[in-house]
């Protein structure tokens, strides 16, 4: 009987075995948390020192998990001299887009509204504004009656009535060199007819240059022909205020978008332009949010953001209207907007795209610029 009583005694003396483990631990602290004494202010303050401790530790792993799934990169910059650069493509539009002496009776019965010279009755808008030389050509153009019209079309409208580079170009050099108008390629924008300098596309090898600096770039003196200007006395898509020249500087594989990207060339003064190339090389999901696809486009060959925007515009009109305006890509037999048609078919598609562009999925950039 003693011998059992005195085995019970020595089993209930016996410690835990988290006792046991905390008083061999190497782990800083957890000696003190589960020791053979009772609850005390020691061991209270070691417990919740090491709940402390934890909680950093899980905090932080946290932190760097989280930091590692937001795929965090270096941006490098490395600037090059380069010896020999090819010359960019320069486009440039009139702000008038056709010439009033151009104009015909024809053309005034089919598109005198879009060009808010004429009301939806076919009358003269706005005769009291008019000058007197003017409105006298406007009456004889547009009196309609027993007239039986033409057909129309849209992009002979605007290759006809669009200034001429013969007219236009008074002298042109490039590098010392003297050009013509030869060197230039018709282009259709939203200004119409416009005009670009070693385009690349018109199987002439494209024009480099040695350096930068006056005498080593394009020197042009234009006339823009303000004698030719339409009357206008309201602005529409079609027609402006303003006088000069819309410039563009871009690579020959990216298209002009000058109505967004072109800046201003006032008349009567001498405008001197200097840029420098950048070449970008943005990174593929998921370290970045670029497009590392090909573009999907019967259009253009080489992906940029304006041939994305153009192409997305093209695609949209061809869809909802049947028809693209002038200056967008695509075959010839798809027909031309219609002038009295294109107002309400086009005005709709800076909203559409307003609400488009919020989503980085419609033109991205591409992992190379």
């Amino acid at each position: 009987m003693d011998l059992k009583a005195d085995s019970e005694d020595m089993d209930y003396k016996q410690p835990a075995p988290i006792e046991v483990f905390a008083s061999r631990s190497t782990l800083h602290g957890i000696s003190h948390m589960f020791t053979y004494e009772r609850m005390c202010i020691k061991r209270s303050l070691w417990i919740l020192f090491f709940l402390g401790s934890v909680g950093v530790l899980v905090m932080v792993c946290v932190d760097r998990v989280q930091f590692y799934f937001q795929y965090p990169h270096v941006t490098k910059l490395d600037e090059v001299a380069a010896p020999l650069m090819i010359f960019p493509s320069v486009t440039f539009c009139n702000l008038n887009s056709f010439r009033f002496s151009r104009v015909t009776r024809n053309d005034l019965y089919h598109a005198g509204e879009l060009l808010a010279l004429l009301n939806n009755r076919y009358e003269i808008r706005d005769p009291h504004l008019v000058e007197e030389n003017i409105l006298q050509i406007l009456k004889e153009r547009a009196d309609f009656d027993n007239y039986k019209p033409r057909p129309f079309n849209m992009r002979e409208f605007y290759d006809r009535t669009g200034h001429d580079i013969k007219d236009m170009l008074l002298s042109c050099y490039y590098r010392g060199m003297e050009c013509s108008a030869e060197d230039f390629k018709v282009i259709f924008t939203r200004y119409g007819k416009c005009y670009t300098f070693n385009s690349g596309q018109d199987g002439r090898p494209l024009l480099v240059t040695m350096k930068g600096g006056m005498g080593n770039g394009l020197e042009l003196m234009l006339d823009i022909q303000q004698d030719e200007y339409l009357p206008v006395w309201g602005e529409t898509d079609e027609t402006s205020f303003e006088a000069g020249i819309k410039v563009q500087i871009h690579t020959q594989d990216e298209p002009p978008f000058i109505d967004q990207l072109g800046f201003g060339v006032a008349p009567g003064f001498q405008t001197f332009v200097s840029c420098q190339e950048q070449r970008l090389t943005y990174l593929p999901p998921p370290w970045g949010d670029c497009k590392a696809t090909p573009m999907d486009s019967d259009f253009f060959s080489s992906y940029s953001i304006t041939a994305c925007r153009i192409d997305c515009e093209t695609r949209y009109l061809v869809e909802n209207c049947n028809c693209r305006m002038v200056h967008m890509p695509g075959r010839c037999e798809m027909p031309h907007t219609a002038p009295r048609s294109s107002t309400r078919s086009v005005r709709i598609l800076p909203w559409t795209f307003l609400l488009r562009e919020t989503m980085t999925t419609v033109c991205a950039r591409h992992h190379a610029t």
